[in-house]
This record gives C-alpha cells, structure tokens and sequence, in this order.
C-alpha cells in the first residue's frame, strides 16, 4: 500500500515538473530578449494563420474564425514611425476572398502591440519552439486567444503540438486549426504579389463574406 502511495506521489511530481517545464518555455518575449535595432523589422513580410486557442467551446475569442478556410498576412512599416500595416487577404469557408486592414501601433522599448481604434485590445507576443513562427496573445474587455501564425502554410504536427502546449498552460483549452484547404488569395493593386508555396493562384475578386473585425 505504501508502495502505491509512493509512486502515485512520483508521478504526480513528475507531472507537475513537466507542466511547469512547458509553461516556462511559454514565456513572453520581453524587450531584453530581443534587438530593438531590428524589431519589428525582423517580423516585416508574408505570414500564414495557423491556428488560435480560446477558454473553451463557444468562446467568443474564436467565433470570428469559423468561417475561415485560410488567411494570408503581409506586415509592412506604415510612412509615420511606430506603426506597423498588417494587411490580409482572408479565404472564407464559401470560397469568397475578403481583404481586410490593421495598423498596430509600437511602444518604444516594449514587444505589446496595440491595435488602432481599438484601445481596449492589448497584443503581446510569446516565444515559439519552431523556427519562423510567432505567437501573438490578444486581449480586451472580451476576448483572450493566441494565435499561431508561420512563414510557411503548413507546419509540422511538433509545432502545433507545442502551441496547444502553451495554451494549456494559459488555460486556454479549446483549439481551431484552420482547414487550409482552398487556394490562398492573391494580394493585388500596388501590393506586392506573394505566390503560396502550395502553387500559383490565379487572381481572385474580392467578393462579400461574413468574416468580421474582431
């Protein structure tokens, strides 16, 4: 009996080891850890959306990401300094192409990001365990989600393992991974092209979808 006990108490312990391992490794990308002489420069360019995780199921934090098949991001200075342009061109579940716009807005000496028109709405960035990916925290009065975005369109099962991991850790236990199925949409007009890595689409017209803002 005694013995039982013992080991019931080890395994406990080796348990709660490992979560604390994993939850450290979830650390916040602090300013100290990172060259402000390149950052943001460093996160300028295309980025896929790969996943997001939420408290659990019907979480508001994710409703805006069930109709999405796939979204493509470009990040780009703005002219005024200390502003970042995150333009997206989002593939709905129904096929439509949906272009949507951001400007984050960059604290000096600090990695949070803030979203304009959105004062409430606080973005942080953590540390992620596969090369070329990021993840961002984003907050207000409403929601609590990370998401999980990377230089490729496809990651291996390890990386998204990792970030499930770490949102465990943030007791955020239900999880959407985007289906990725269709072609990405093309970005058009004066922005530069990006070709997916999946192949050459052809150009696709914006056309009305329910994907909103949030």
């Amino acid at each position: 009996m005694l013995q039982r006990v013992l080991s019931f108490l080890l395994y406990l312990y080796g348990s709660l080891v490992d979560l604390f391992t994993i939850c450290e490794q979830a650390g916040k990308l602090s300013a100290s850890r990172i060259d402000q002489q390149e950052f943001p420069s460093q996160y300028f360019g295309s980025w896929y959306f790969i996943a997001a995780a939420a408290a659990g199921p019907g979480d508001p934090s994710l409703e805006a990401f069930t109709s999405i098949d796939n979204t493509h991001f470009r990040i780009q200075e703005e002219l005024e300094p200390n502003r970042l342009l995150l333009t997206a061109r989002i593939r709905a579940a129904n096929g439509s192409c949906i272009p949507r716009k951001w400007i984050y807005l960059v604290t000096e000496g600090s990695t949070d990001l803030q979203t304009e028109g959105r004062s409430d709405r606080k973005t942080e960035l953590f540390s992620c365990a596969c090369p070329d990916c990021i993840i961002l925290q984003e907050t207000d009065l409403k929601v609590k989600r990370l998401l999980l975005y990377s230089r490729t369109p496809q990651l291996p099962k390890a990386c998204v393992e990792d970030f499930k991991e770490k949102a465990s850790c943030s007791r955020l236990k239900e999880n959407l991974l985007l289906p990725q199925t269709q072609e990405y949409c093309e970005f058009q007009g004066n922005e530069d092209v990006e070709t997916s890595r999946r192949g050459h689409f052809s150009q696709t017209k914006p056309r009305r979808g329910r994907v909103s803002d949030t």
